[in-house]
């Protein structure tokens, strides 16, 4: 019993020895919350008169060990989903943890503009789909009713034709409808070609829009690699205070929340270039890119 108790109280002052420790509560270094508060500056700044590689919404956090984790939203004019973007796999080296919580969006007039004459466009594009499509299935509808009708009553003259011999104006009419029983099935085949037409035209507008998405979508994440890339070479000294094992990170959120894209970059691959061993676009060759 007096061991168990000495046991105890050893554990419990280990606790609040360890509960006092100031290294669990060790803040990070204020220079290098100012060597991040300038280069966010300095990236913001680079990136907010892209065309195609605008963005928004910079933040930015650090993990003790790991480095700095730069998030934005891509800004640029995507009007359909982002589509996979074929990429190399995800570095080992550990990178920041992704904070919680949703991420705001902002925009400027001219994301306005774009975003409103896309939307417009695209509304104006659906309505006409809508609108063929429409006609020609109600004009499918109105033939294959008129040739049911027909139909039903040329099988009542052929049976009555079955019992008795018929006169000539039953004759006539026999005729007539089986002449109008043609020529409604040709109308209902002409239909029918019409909307596979559609159908077809339909689906290569709809390639296209993927394929101009996934050009798009190309050039944002070619243009947002360069110029990251360039930008923490010419400006690599703003972070003399963070270690050359940790990593400078660039998270990009699409609008069409199918993913993030990532640029993963050393700091000590920083410094060669910022001390021109290596030029921007062999830096972003070492980089880690990728999608998640």
């Amino acid at each position: 019993m007096i061991a168990l108790r000495r046991t105890s109280l050893l554990v419990a002052a280990c606790a609040a020895v360890i509960g006092h420790s100031p290294l669990l509560a060790a803040e990070v270094s204020p220079n290098l919350k100012k060597n991040a508060d300038i280069l966010q500056t300095i990236l913001h700044t680079a990136f907010k008169d892209s065309e195609q590689a605008r963005l928004s919404s910079l933040q930015y956090s650090y993990l003790s060990g790991q480095g700095i984790l730069f998030q934005a939203s891509s800004g640029s004019r995507h009007r359909f989903q982002f589509r996979n973007i074929a990429m190399p796999a995800a570095p080992a080296a550990p990178l920041p943890p992704l904070p919680g919580g949703e991420y705001e969006f902002e925009f400027d007039s001219s994301d306005i503009e774009q975003i409103t004459e896309a939307a417009e466009e695209m509304a104006e594009q659906m309505h006409d789909q809508h609108r063929q499509s429409y006609r020609i299935a109600e004009k499918q509808r109105v033939i294959e009713r008129e040739l049911r009708d027909t139909e039903r009553e040329k099988r009542d003259i052929e049976f009555n034709k079955s019992l008795t011999t018929l006169d000539k104006e039953q004759q006539q009419e026999l005729q007539m409808l089986q002449q109008k029983t043609k020529l409604l099935q040709e109308k209902l085949a002409e239909v029918a070609k019409e909307a596979g037409l559609s159908r077809k035209q339909l689906e290569e507008q709809r390639a296209k829009q993927l394929a101009e998405q996934q050009q798009q979508t190309a050039a944002m994440v070619k243009t947002v690699g360069e110029k990251f890339s360039q930008v923490l070479c010419d400006y690599g000294a703003s972070l003399r205070d963070m270690p050359d094992n940790e990593y400078v990170t660039l998270q990009v959120n699409n609008r069409g929340n199918e993913g993030r894209y990532y640029w993963v970059v050393r700091k000590a691959d920083i410094n060669q270039c910022m001390t021109g061993k290596i030029k921007a676009k062999d830096l972003l060759a070492k980089a880690n890119s990728y999608q998640f």
